[in-house]
């Protein structure tokens, strides 16, 4: 008689067995890629508010509203990830932001780093 040779049946159910842990382990993890990635984006124009305050300080030697900070700083307007829009909300002590991409929905309301008031006033 020949030998043969392969898997039988209980191990390859047990393989997928695992396999399909491993997927429910792994799957939970990039849920909130999308969220992240928004939120991100966020604390990268946080750091802009902070950055446009302190350059127009420079360039101006007085303090600046909070509304002409926010007019310097510049979003993709479709150059990289399709643009989006950003709502600023706050003011110099406490500014939020939200980003919401193009076609997409809004992220997270993100509280910046307060702006410092000799470069900045309501």
């Amino acid at each position: 008689m020949k030998k043969q040779a392969g898997f039988t049946l209980i191990e390859l159910i047990v393989v997928m067995v695992i396999i399909g842990i491993l997927a429910a382990v792994a799957i939970p993890q990039f849920t909130n890629t999308e969220r992240d990635a928004k939120d991100a984006v966020s604390r990268g124009i946080c750091g802009a508010l902070q950055t446009a305050a302190v350059l127009l300080y420079a360039s101006n030697r007085t303090a600046t509203s909070y509304n002409v900070v926010q007019g310097q700083v510049l979003t993709s307007g479709g150059a990289t990830a399709g643009g989006g829009a950003v709502t600023y909300g706050g003011n110099c002590a406490a500014p939020t932001v939200i980003w919401t991409p193009t076609g997409g929905t809004a992220g997270s309301t993100i509280s910046c780093a307060a702006i410092p008031a000799a470069t900045c006033f309501p």
